[in-house]
């Protein structure tokens, strides 16, 4: 407490305030290094969003840093088997990744343009 500081017979205004604000700057670092850890644990809204995933197998995946399609798409199908505590068949393993490389596939075809870039 603030009281408490002033009470210590060296510090004067400006050192309690200035112990006071790294001390906050401390706890605010604190706090968004723990919010960006427990984003880091969610899956994207892609993964969830993604033809024949359910949120239990994305929120696994997130946790073992598979948070996106892309992130997916670039897994073998061994490393997707191998997640903790997710409890996945080869077909359906295979299957989710190849849903994931999709876009890619959609690139590649897609003739050199890009529909997205007009309109």
């Amino acid at each position: 407490p603030e009281e408490e500081l002033h009470d210590i017979e060296e510090f004067d205004e400006g050192l309690v305030a200035e112990l006071r604000k790294r001390a906050n700057d401390g706890l605010l670092v604190k706090q968004i290094a723990e919010e960006q850890e427990r984003l880091m644990k969610e899956p994207a809204e892609d993964l969830l969003a993604m033809e024949g995933m359910d949120e239990e197998t994305a929120k696994k995946l997130a946790a073992h840093g598979i948070r996106s399609m892309e992130d997916l798409a670039e897994c073998a199908v061994d490393e997707v088997m191998e997640v903790p505590d997710l409890e996945i068949e080869e077909e359906r393993a295979s299957a989710l990744i190849m849903t994931a490389r999709a876009p890619w596939f959609a690139e590649e075809s897609g003739g050199g343009s890009d529909s997205r870039a007009e309109g």
